[in-house]
């Protein structure tokens, strides 16, 4: 269906109140159900859903849920609009979870013009003014999305709102303004010609193939003066220009031959001169002399990096037409990317695929080294959003404040090579389904640890080791007084189980747990030292990838650690840490940034990489505890 340019969600101040106190107010992830009159573009009644599922993370509607929107439609001529949930932090957009499930929606309930899926936040320091889309609730904000049918795929969107004291009439009463005449070169018409003049010089600019043809519109009860541009390779251009044009941009509808239609944001700036805004626009929306197709890029007028409007909204990349093959560029920008490595490692790491659990200091700075040098397959977890406390040692900036971490590196991934194939989880390792997790990770040919979690280093290695996935462990101590990579190749050296029982009993190597959480607690620590040990994990990695016919010089970094077993590295960036100077104590020139390998010793009743007998797949272990819920089902089915 295609949907009204004008379509506002209203929502009733009845509703508000009752979303504050019963979705924003308590903690998320929180839910309900909204309903409105039928027909109409209005919110009227929440009912919240206490029963639901939830954790820190996600929400799970209820089945109660379901019989009291059924009721209500029943009873008050109300019809189901959509589902509302709150976020924790300042994540103001919808999650992937968020999108399947909007989309599942749409699916169960094809009556449904649209879905709507509000969510509720706190406020972020930096959110400045809200946008059209978004509510103010006080402490918090409402960011509505939502989602409809466009032919055969769903797309989804922010729309915009607005409150209203009562339930909207069928149609607005016609209101009577009086104005002075506008001056006749403010005209409509006036405007008109000059846009007629305009789309001539900018057609005959751009060398289009043909003449554009004007005739009158009018939408909306609004008169507008609309015109059509055949494009060579079987693209229309559909422009819609009004009274305020050249202050205001024509609205621009572009057609493909394949007749997939779509309304482009016109690039429309007041500094150039108006005789010259609408060339421009449409030289920064078409790139090259056609044949044209649809895609995206980092600079409007420069050429696209992508076809895939999915890959193109994570990276941030605008659309316009291009003649080149988007894939051709790829490559282009790969051979610059790689141009003073070329025989070191690119060619031998594409198609290696690399798993990073954790995208915080360490996890991200990694990634980000990884695609520098030629990873082109990875796979991102990580359930937390970027607040303002991790830009000073991580690879984010302010324009990722209240993005999920997944979905901001992945962004920066794409703008540093837009061939990288990106898998992102904005979830907590324990909330996935095993079976997913396992394939991801056997599909892996690295999986790298570097969570605050201790249990989810824990279940990683399990996983890895269990699968036959090599793997890395990394960590901090004492506020990166010192640091730890664990290297686990399965049935070659100890797990990471084992190998962490070396230090068990140090207290300088100790990390305090927050018990309420399960993570490690936050601690102060200087980007440079976190850096010199994810610099050794980073370099590790990138031996550990490499095939055996490499003649990279890094496979002698690796290959001496795995002969003498010692694949515990540890870290000192502060002098006369942990044992350190008991060992090199005697050593001139010996200070700081230290580091020993240890030896770690393999457990025999280990139920990971101990005798086969006292092996235990990984599957057979839940990834987490059951809900009360399902344990006292179970109970009741057995009685």
């Amino acid at each position: 269906m295609a949907l009204p340019q004008n379509l506002t969600i209203c929502f009733s101040k009845r509703a508000l109140r009752d979303i504050e106190r019963n979705i924003a107010q308590p903690q998320p992830e929180q839910g309900g159900a909204l309903l409105g009159p039928i027909g109409q573009p209005l919110i009227s009644h929440l009912i919240p859903d206490p029963a639901a599922r939830t954790t820190g993370a996600s929400y799970f509607p209820s089945d109660q849920l379901t019989s009291k929107v059924q009721e209500m439609e029943r009873y008050h001529n109300l019809e189901f609009k959509g589902i509302i949930h709150s976020h924790p932090g300042s994540l103001d957009r919808l999650s992937g979870p968020d999108e399947e499930a909007l989309a599942e929606g749409l699916r169960i309930n094809p009556h449904m013009d649209y879905f709507i899926a509000p969510i509720v936040t706190r406020k972020g320091f930096f959110s400045g003014a809200l946008g059209e889309h978004e509510l103010d609730l006080g402490q918090t904000k409402l960011s509505c999305y939502m989602g409809y049918n466009r032919g055969s795929r769903i797309e989804i969107s922010p729309v915009p709102v607005q409150t209203v004291r009562a339930a909207m009439p069928d149609r607005p009463e016609p209101t009577t303004t009086l104005a002075p005449s506008a001056p006749a070169s403010h005209s409509p018409s006036f405007a008109f010609s000059r846009f007629e003049q305009h789309l001539k010089q900018a057609v005959k600019h751009l060398n289009l193939m043909e003449d554009p043809r004007f005739f009158p519109l009018v939408q909306d009860g609004v008169d507008l003066r609309g015109s059509t541009v055949q494009v060579e390779g079987g693209l229309e251009l559909l422009f819609m220009a009004g009274g305020g044009y050249p202050v205001a941009a024509p609205v621009l509808l572009a057609t493909l031959e394949d007749g997939n239609t779509e309304q482009l944001q016109m690039p429309w700036s007041l500094e150039v001169p108006a005789a010259e805004r609408l060339t421009r626009a449409m030289k920064d929306l078409l790139s090259g002399s056609g044949p044209y197709r649809k895609g995206y890029g980092v600079i409007l007028g420069k050429s696209a990096l992508t076809d895939n409007p999915e890959r193109a909204a994570i990276a941030g990349w605008s659309g316009r037409f291009v003649a080149e093959d988007p894939a051709v560029i790829q490559a282009q920008v790969r051979e610059g990317l790689f141009a003073r490595s070329q025989g070191l490692l690119s060619q031998h790491i594409r198609q290696k695929r690399v798993l990073i659990a954790g995208a915080g200091s360490v996890g991200s700075y990694m990634a980000e080294q990884l695609v520098r040098q030629g990873v082109e397959q990875i796979t991102l977890i990580d359930p937390d959003g970027v607040e303002l406390a991790n830009l000073n040692r991580s690879s984010y900036d302010l324009a990722d404040v209240g993005r999920t971490k997944v979905d901001a590196l992945a962004c920066r991934l794409l703008n540093i090579n837009p061939g990288v194939e990106i898998t992102r989880s904005p979830l907590d390792l324990f909330d996935h389904d095993p079976e997913t997790l396992a394939s991801w990770i056997e599909a892996a040919d690295l999986v790298i640890g570097t969570t605050d979690q201790p249990k989810a280093q824990q279940a990683l290695n399990r996983y890895a080791h269990g699968l036959g996935t090599t793997a890395l462990y990394v960590g901090l101590y004492d506020g990166a007084q010192g640091g730890e990579v664990l290297l686990v190749i399965p049935e070659k050296t100890p797990c990471y189980a084992c190998a962490a029982a070396t230090r068990q009993g140090f207290q300088e190597v100790s990390s305090s747990v927050d018990y309420g959480t399960g993570r490690v607690s936050g601690e102060m620590a200087l980007v440079a030292d976190i850096h010199h040990v994810a610099s050794g994990a980073v370099k590790l990695a990138l031996a550990l990838l490499l095939p055996p016919e490499a003649e990279a010089n890094l496979k002698a970094f690796v290959e001496p650690l795995l002969e003498s077993g010692q694949t515990f590295l540890t870290f000192s960036m502060v002098p006369n840490y942990w044992f350190y100077p008991q060992l090199l104590g005697q050593v001139p020139g010996q200070f700081a940034y230290q580091s020993v390998c240890l030896t770690p010793e393999k457990s025999d009743t280990c139920p990971v990489c101990g005798a086969p007998e006292h092996r235990i797949d990984p599957r057979s272990i839940p990834l987490k505890a059951p809900a009360v819920t399902d344990l006292r089902a179970v109970l009741a089915e057995a009685s």
